[in-house]
């Protein structure tokens, strides 16, 4: 089980990938899941840098945005979705048909949003998946 650590980060150790091109975002994004003790793979601003991050990484969750430039993060779920990995979605986009068939119900939260309720997605997502977590 991962719980909280004695300062109160309750995702101690827990490697998070975050795929974001947008700079700042993805700094607070970071941030956010540094408070809370994660290791942050990233942050991810190219295509290239995620598929080979999702590809070889050790992860717990990803974050993803829906685009990154022109490119969709369409073949990161694929790869995703091969290993296990659960994730979810931060972006200002609308996720594509043939994205949201593939995502098995990934949630897709909307930008922009509190560092609180990003952190707190993905404790839900990560139990939803079934690692147990203990925030209390």
């Amino acid at each position: 089980m991962v719980g909280k650590s004695e300062d109160g980060r309750f995702l101690q150790g827990l490697r998070v990938l975050v795929v974001e091109d947008e700079v700042w975002i993805a700094l607070d994004l970071e941030a956010a899941f540094v408070d809370v003790g994660a290791q942050v793979v990233g942050p991810c601003g190219t295509l290239e840098t995620a598929l080979v991050a999702a590809k070889n990484e050790a992860l717990a969750l990803a974050v993803l945005d829906i685009r990154l430039g022109t490119a969709t993060t369409e073949r990161v779920i694929d790869l995703l979705n091969e290993r296990g990995i659960p994730f979810f979605f931060y972006s200002g986009q609308t996720l594509p048909d043939e994205m949201r068939k593939k995502s098995n119900g990934a949630v897709v939260m909307v930008k922009p949003a509190m560092q609180q309720d990003i952190v707190g997605k993905a404790v839900e997502v990560l139990m939803a998946s079934g690692m147990p977590i203990s925030p209390s």
